[in-house]
């Protein structure tokens, strides 16, 4: 390999892309966050279907209350998570919320399961 100089070395890294199709970057970072939150959410949530205790880390004695307790609790905190103002730096900003509406889907799922004459989701998902 002769040698090269780094300009010659680097010289495909300011190329730039042409496309021939309109793009809206916006609209494509905005679709794959809104796809990534709903993986989380519903990750976090099977997560805490498998292993109610991990509820306790939220607030203590929420394993063991009744769906409508819980749903109620994850409402008041994400409405808190919105009036709480934002952090544009760092990390964090957004586990507090994204934890609250796993809670909510999972004691949604939990009271529907429940009406249904089902048994608790921890003895369901194990």
């Amino acid at each position: 390999m002769p040698n090269r100089t780094p300009a010659q070395v680097n010289d495909h890294v300011n190329v730039q892309v042409q496309v021939s199709f309109p793009v809206n970057i916006e609209a494509a970072f905005r679709a794959q966050a809104t796809r990534t939150v709903a993986f989380l959410v519903k990750h976090r949530a099977r997560a805490y279907a498998k292993h109610p205790m991990m509820l306790e880390t939220i607030s203590p004695g929420l394993a063991a209350a009744a769906p409508e307790t819980v749903i109620a609790m994850a409402k008041q905190q994400i409405e808190t998570e919105r009036q709480a103002p934002r952090r544009w730096f760092g990390f964090g900003g957004e586990v507090p919320i994204l934890k609250a509406k796993a809670v909510l889907l999972f004691a949604c799922a939990r009271r529907r399961s429940l009406a249904r004459g089902g048994q608790p989701m921890s003895a369901a998902c194990s």
